[in-house]
């Protein structure tokens, strides 16, 4: 999913809002690492066409 500036500063900051609303350790730790998933620009899944193998489905090798 690509987000836009505006969405990631929304989730950013609802991350944060929720960060301090919990004492759960579990809880805590999955807020700080999707906040840092976002900072550092990881908030876009690779298209399947991207993701390095080429799939070749011509059967014309056996003509």
């Amino acid at each position: 999913m690509k987000l836009s500036s505006e969405e990631q500063a929304v989730i950013e900051k609802a991350l944060k809002s929720a960060y301090g609303l919990t004492t759960d350790q579990e809880e805590l730790k999955l807020h700080q690492e999707l906040l840092e998933k976002l900072q550092a620009g990881e908030n876009s899944q690779t298209p399947a066409n991207e993701d390095g193998f080429r799939y070749d489905y011509d059967d014309s090798s056996d003509v």
